[in-house]
């Protein structure tokens, strides 16, 4: 006889714990107070994409790098559904064409070129103005080059910038 008891007391607290939320649930999302910011605009994160460094003709290295998308406040991420690999072959053909070398290094990509076609390759794609701004939110070289002109990026990233700051003031 317990066990039909303890059933009852289960659906009986299930019960009282669905008519005390149901009206909360009901309701929906949470109404914005007045004063109160607006919902983060929406972002997608793309898959690393394999971005070719080419100096002279030549594939010198790969630097893999990972990217944000950051959408329009009224346009919703499944825009993006289906793109991405049309974006990234895009990104790839661009590259092959005008590489995103960068001038000082060759485990990075010229990041303003690269964003600069992700725009443009993005709007060509879901819609002019649905992608207001790229981020590269990391950089992954294949193989440590050095640079012929040196290593100018690895000695301030190793300093944190000061040793330039500090040239500059004596």
């Amino acid at each position: 006889m317990t066990a039909p008891l303890a059933f009852t007391r289960r659906f009986l607290v299930t019960a009282a714990l669905l008519a005390v939320a149901g009206p909360a649930l009901a309701s929906g999302p949470p109404k914005k107070k007045e004063g109160e910011a607006a919902a983060p605009d929406p972002t997608v994160k793309l898959q690393p994409i394999a971005v070719p460094i080419i100096v002279g003709g030549k594939l010198l290295n790969y630097v893999f790098v990972n990217m944000t998308l950051k959408m329009a406040a009224a346009v919703p991420v499944t825009v993006m559904d289906g793109q991405e690999p049309l974006l990234r072959d895009a990104i790839v053909k661009a590259a092959h064409r005008t590489p995103f070398t960068a001038s000082d290094t060759y485990s990075e990509v010229d990041a303003v070129k690269l964003k600069a076609v992700v725009m443009r390759e993005a709007a060509t794609l879901v819609g002019k103005g649905k992608v207001v701004s790229v981020e590269i939110t990391k950089q992954i070289a294949r193989k440590q080059i050095p640079h012929p002109s040196g290593p100018k990026r690895a000695a301030a990233a190793a300093s944190g910038g000061h040793a330039a700051a500090a040239a500059a003031h004596h």
